[in-house]
């Protein structure tokens, strides 16, 4: 009986940052596989860590995405990645949906401030 490979644990996490920069914005695979000139089977295995990309494909699969390579490799987004994805996100919510999100986001907020010792300022 054949030993499986195990994978690459930074091939997995970057499927699923794939994925979920995928998901987020609402594409299927057979879409983001188009856009980025892949295939679909290709994009199901990185997607699940079994196989890794060249720069080349990298490179096509941020842009389709739109989301920065750091996203992908390594999970760091710049605050204009996280707003666009949030703003993506909540563009897709049902409007009642997106007014309690939004709600509960200012009420956060609110809390976070009156806990926030005096002198302290949160870094943005």
């Amino acid at each position: 009986m054949a030993k499986r490979k195990e994978k690459d644990p930074e091939a997995v996490a970057v499927g699923r940052r794939l994925k979920l920069a995928r998901t987020m914005r609402k594409m299927t695979q057979e879409k983001l596989a188009e856009a980025a000139d892949t295939s679909v089977q290709f994009l199901s295995q990185l997607e699940n860590g079994e196989q890794t990309m060249t720069m080349i494909k990298f490179g096509r699969l941020a842009t389709a995405l739109r989301v920065s390579s750091d996203y992908l490799l390594f999970g760091r987004q710049g605050i204009n990645d996280r707003a666009a994805l949030a703003a993506e996100f909540m563009a897709g919510l049902a409007p009642i949906q997106r007014e309690l999100l939004t709600q509960t986001m200012l009420d956060m907020g609110a809390m976070l401030e009156a806990v926030r010792p005096e002198n302290e300022e949160y870094e943005r």
